[in-house]
């Protein structure tokens, strides 16, 4: 069951990115861990709701990339209606995001300070930049 929070947690994290791509430092899993078995429940399950909650905007967004795509391959393209599909799709990353920093803001508020600076590690990630990773 832990595993499964675990895997459901690394989802919705990855989810909320608008691009999939590596990350530097550790690994998610890595940085959970450093919770205290308590909190690290309440991440899981709060990222669970997340999920849940914004299942509906991805079902949206995916159905406007579907739409933008159709679009961009068509055999004439309109600028305006992509540049349209394109506002109404950051809409709904930003409803999406929404979501998620209020569930970040509620956790925040019954962690220390120290539990903080770990919640901030596992939501707060920049993507590394291209090309290759360093080896150590």
């Amino acid at each position: 069951m832990k595993k499964m929070f675990t895997v459901l947690m690394l989802i919705v994290v990855m989810s909320m990115c608008p691009l999939l791509q590596a990350f530097d430092g550790p690994p998610p899993q890595e940085i959970l861990g450093q919770l205290p078995a308590g909190k690290a429940t309440l991440f899981q399950q709060t990222m669970k709701e997340v999920w849940e909650a914004t299942a509906n905007i991805r079902e949206q967004i995916k159905g406007l990339e579907a739409e933008m795509k159709s679009v961009l391959t068509a055999s004439e393209f309109d600028e305006a209606l992509y540049l349209e599909k394109a506002k109404s799709l950051q809409v709904l990353y930003d409803m999406e995001r929404a979501v998620m920093d209020e569930a970040i803001a509620k956790l925040a508020s019954q962690f220390t300070t120290e539990e903080r600076a770990i919640l901030a590690e596992l939501t707060i990630r920049r993507p590394r930049p291209p090309g290759p990773r360093p080896t150590h």
